[in-house]
């Protein structure tokens, strides 16, 4: 579990690093995955990594707190797109994919890098 949460937290950083850098060209890129694929399918990931990271929680002290909220909203997540309005879900894709600002994207991506950034510090 050790080694998931080490790869979480680079790929937290990796991706965090991208959005804060090249926010229009990774919401390009990302854009054509989830508009090619159903979003009810998409649910599974949130909710298998939010699954992994409760789990992993209890198998790694030193990330637990951080482990378990995320895990609890990413469950969350995977419930509400797979369970919630089709309608409302394909606003707010539509709506982070078109009319998000870039200064929302860097503000998330800056977000990701900070938490994986603390993932990987209490791991090492």
């Amino acid at each position: 579990m050790r080694g998931f949460f080490f790869l979480l937290s680079l790929l937290f950083i990796s991706v965090g690093t991208m959005l804060v850098l090249y926010s229009e060209q990774s919401r390009a890129t990302v854009r054509g995955f989830f508009y090619r694929v159903d979003f009810r399918l998409l649910a599974v990931l949130p909710a298998a990594l939010g699954l992994l990271m409760v789990i992993g929680a209890f198998a790694v002290r030193e990330v637990f707190g951080l482990a378990l909220i995320l895990g609890i909203l990413a469950l969350a997540k995977g419930a509400y797109v797979a369970f919630g309005p089709p309608a409302q879900i394909q606003r707010v894709r539509d709506w982070w994919f078109e009319e998000a600002g870039e200064i929302v994207l860097r503000v998330s991506g800056l977000i990701m890098f900070l938490l994986g950034a603390a993932m990987l510090s209490w791991l090492v």
